[in-house]
């Protein structure tokens, strides 16, 4: 594909991104996106609705300002005539507020990007209700979508969580110096989560581990440049999703963990292994798997170095963000793909898999 295709072309992101997190989220998802929308040279803007709805109450909070938002929205679009409306999780903006825009500018396609377990039946619902008023959903989990089918709703396609060379600046192979052999993280602090529990485990049937898990009562999950530190001083990762059964989903965790360098332990379950080889990722079936994985590269860490320098240029190649980006414009304008993609490219959404 010509890198001039999307050239121009005006994409305005709508979601909770450049907010009040304060730059605490900068390696998450959408930043990474908006990345890779500007290198295959389109213009991007950013339409917080989180932030507009508070901005625009005086009581500063974000349901009394909605029915704002989505009218500032239909204006935003007035101004800058998006190409591409690409949707993320913007529960205050209404369905009505999408049939304004498209019925005033009906040449723009309008995407919805989701990236939450499928298995949640209240993410279920929002993607569901999202259906019958976009062109194209992009769902970070190759699973059919049960009550949205491609022939009464949006067709629901695969998008990896992307890599960006920009954010995802740490080395972690290229270094033996660091503190910790292991590092994971979930959001929550109370140590409940089963994910929790499960890399405690492993831990401690390696003695010799120097593990740092993070998302306990002593040791409280980090944000912003002090999540980027926690990760350049550890060698390996385990990415743990919920769940681990749902074919090609995984956290952002793990193209947060591969793009950063580090040696990263997956479940064979999550199908990864149709993307990945065993030389660029430490692939598990079970604790006692993922256990004795632990016990080798510990133990040998050239090896661990080679297989994290594997896994981290295979993830910058084929979850880069700008060639991302490229895939979900193609499908979005219903355009010839312009390579032959590492990922499924077709349908998730067969109307055959629709369950009442």
């Amino acid at each position: 594909m010509s890198p001039n295709r999307y050239g121009g072309r005006r994409v305005l992101i709508v979601g909770n991104i450049f907010g009040r997190d304060l730059s605490a989220d900068f390696y998450f998802i959408m930043p990474k996106l908006l990345h890779g929308f500007i290198r295959i040279g389109c213009n991007v803007q950013v339409f917080n609705d989180r932030e507009v709805a508070r901005g625009s109450t005086p009581l500063l909070t974000s349901s009394p300002g909605a029915k704002s938002a989505n009218r500032k929205l239909i204006e935003a679009c007035r101004n800058f005539r998006p190409d591409l409306l690409f949707l993320g999780h913007c529960e205050l903006i209404r369905n009505e507020t999408v049939v304004r825009i498209r019925e005033e500018n009906p040449n723009c396609s309008i995407a919805y990007r989701n990236v939450d377990p499928l298995p949640d039946a209240a993410n279920r619902k929002r993607i569901q209700r999202r259906a019958p008023v976009v062109d194209t959903i992009f769902l970070t989990a190759d699973s059919p979508l049960h009550g949205v089918s491609s022939d009464g709703g949006a067709p629901v396609y695969f998008m990896p969580n992307p890599v960006d060379p920009a954010i995802d600046t740490v080395r972690a192979f290229g270094r033996n110096d660091q503190d910790h052999d292991l590092f994971f993280a979930v959001s929550t602090n109370d140590g409940k989560d089963p994910r929790v529990r499960f890399a405690q485990a492993a831990a401690q049937k390696v003695p010799s581990l120097r593990a740092d898990i993070k998302g306990t009562p002593g040791n409280r999950s980090v944000r912003g440049a002090a999540f980027i530190d926690a990760i350049a001083n550890a060698r390996m990762a385990l990415s743990l999703s919920r769940p681990d059964t749902v074919y090609l989903y995984a956290s952002d965790r793990m193209s947060q963990m591969l793009g950063n360098g580090l040696l990263t332990f997956v479940a064979r379950s999550t199908g990864f292994r149709d993307l990945f080889s065993e030389d660029e990722i430490g692939f598990f079936e079970d604790l006692d798997e993922l256990v004795d994985k632990l016990k080798f590269f510990t133990a040998n860490d050239k090896r661990r170095q080679a297989v994290a320098e594997a896994g981290w240029s295979a993830a910058h190649s084929m979850f880069a963000s700008d060639r991302i980006a490229k895939y979900i414009l193609e499908r979005s304008f219903n355009a010839p793909l312009s390579e032959t993609y590492p990922w499924p490219t077709e349908t998730v959404n067969p109307a055959a898999s629709v369950q009442a």
